[in-house]
């Protein structure tokens, strides 16, 4: 199943749009208080991100119905882990050009930017983890967006 993920800004407090392959709005993702939501389009919230961010480590915990994982990031040392899930990633996750892999090397999920759109192509394997990898990929839009250094003249 392919989806895609676009900056969107319609809604109010949205972040991004969650797109089907036909260009469709599936989901939305938008930002509270404390957390990052994926909703339906009825407004339903069906994950939740809460985020801490450390200068020296990230962690991410998606909580999709009654499953919970932890997603940690190292920046400096460009190392991601995950714990309550045997994930791995594979490639560049910073950016934004990786698979995520199963235990057994099979590919859960592949993240990768499409150049001919602003926006992000998910190609998820399996199903059953579908909001778990969309959760990962928000994390990775998140990840860039958050403390990047600009130049700015003064």
């Amino acid at each position: 199943m392919k989806l895609y993920i676009k900056r969107d800004k319609t809604i109010d407090g949205a972040l991004f749009a969650v797109l089907n392959e036909s260009g469709e709005n599936k989901y939305y993702v938008k930002s509270t208080k404390n957390h990052v939501v994926l909703c339906d389009l009825k407004g339903k919230t069906l994950l939740k991100i809460k985020r801490i961010l450390l200068p020296a480590l990230r962690t991410y915990t998606l909580v999709a119905s009654e499953r919970t994982i932890r997603f940690l990031i190292n920046p400096k040392k460009s190392y991601c882990w995950f714990y309550g899930m045997s994930w791995h990633i594979r490639g560049d996750f910073f950016e934004k050009s990786f698979d995520i892999m199963e235990a057994d090397n099979s590919v859960a999920a592949i993240f990768s930017r499409r150049f001919d759109d602003d926006c992000y192509e998910l190609d998820i394997n399996c199903e059953h983890n579908e909001l778990l990898c969309i959760g990962i990929a928000i994390c990775a839009n998140l990840e860039s967006k958050v403390d990047n250094h600009v130049l700015q003249t003064v």
